[in-house]
C-alpha cells in the first residue's frame, strides 16, 4: 500500500543558499515513514527547492520525494548497522570549536546547522580534534528527528578533504537529546577513493550517552 502527502520544506532549514538543508531533509524522509525494520537510508538525487510542493510517497521501508516530474529523494532500511565513534571530552570539544574554519569562509553562512550568519540555527561550530576528524559542543533546544537528522550531517562536511555535496545518509537516532544540556558533536572521514567520501558521525548526551549516529556519503561537485 503506498500513501501520498504534500511536503514543504520551509526556507529556515536552508543548507546551501536556496536549498533545503541535506540533513534536514534525509530526516523528514526517514520520519515520514516512522519506525522501520532496519536502518533508513537517505539517498539526495537532486538539490530539494525550499518553499515548494514537494509530493511524498510513502510505503513500508521506503519513500520517495518527488518535486515536479522529478525524483529528488529517496529513503530504503537496510540491514546493515551504523558505526559509532568514540566520545570526545566536552572541553576538547570546546577548544576545538574555536577553530572553526567557518568563522573566516564559510560556503553557506545561513546554513541551519553550521551557519553563523543567522541566530536562529543551530550554531554548530566544528572544529579539527585529530586528522580528518571534527567536534563541537551542541546545546538542544529543538529535538526533533529532522533536527537531529540536521545535527549529524554539517559536522561531517567540515572533517571531509575538500568541499563536498552530501548524496547519501544514514542515521540510527538511539536515545532522545537533552533540551538544555550541553551535548557533543564528533565526525570522521574514514574512507577516500576519487571524488566520494565517507564519514561517521556520532553525538553524544550527558554522561557521554550516545544519542545518535550516522554514515554519510559524500561527493565533490562537478564542475
Amino acid at each position: 500500500m503506498i500513501a501520498e502527502s504534500g511536503v514543504v520544506v520551509p526556507a529556515r532549514f536552508s543548507g546551501a543558499p536556496d536549498t533545503a538543508h541535506g540533513g534536514y531533509t534525509c530526516g523528514v524522509l526517514a520520519s515520514s515513514v516512522g519506525p522501520v525494520d532496519g536502518t533508513p537510508v537517505v539517498s539526495l538525487l537532486l538539490p530539494v527547492p525550499l518553499e515548494q510542493p514537494l509530493h511524498l510517497e510513502i510505503s513500508p521501508d521506503q519513500a520517495v520525494l518527488v518535486f515536479g516530474e522529478q525524483v529528488v529523494a529517496t529513503m530504503v532500511a537496510s540491514p546493515d548497522p551504523v558505526p559509532v565513534l568514540p566520545p570526545v571530552g566536552v572541553l576538547e570539544a570546546e577548544r576545538a570549536a574555536e577553530s572553526f574554519a567557518g568563522f573566516d569562509a564559510h560556503p553557506s553562512p545561513t546554513c541551519f546547522a553550521c551557519g553563523h550568519d543567522r541566530l536562529d540555527g543551530l550554531l554548530l561550530a566544528p572544529g579539527l580534534v585529530g586528522e580528518n576528524e571534527v567536534a563541537c559542543t551542541w546545546t538542544p533546544v529543538e529535538t526533533s528527528p529532522e533536527v537531529l537528522w540536521a545535527a549529524l550531517d554539517c559536522p561531517a562536511s567540515w572533517a571531509t578533504d575538500e568541499p563536498m555535496t552530501l548524496t547519501r545518509m544514514a542515521a540510527d537516532l538511539v536515545s532522545p537529546p537533552v533540551p538544555g544540556e550541553r551535548h557533543v558533536v564528533v565526525a570522521r572521514q574514514v574512507q577516500r577513493v576519487g571524488p566520494v567520501a565517507a564519514t561517521v558521525t556520532s553525538i553524544y548526551g550527558p554522561g557521554d550517552v550516545l544519542v545518535a549516529t550516522a554514515t554519510a556519503q559524500w561527493t565533490v561537485p562537478e564542475l
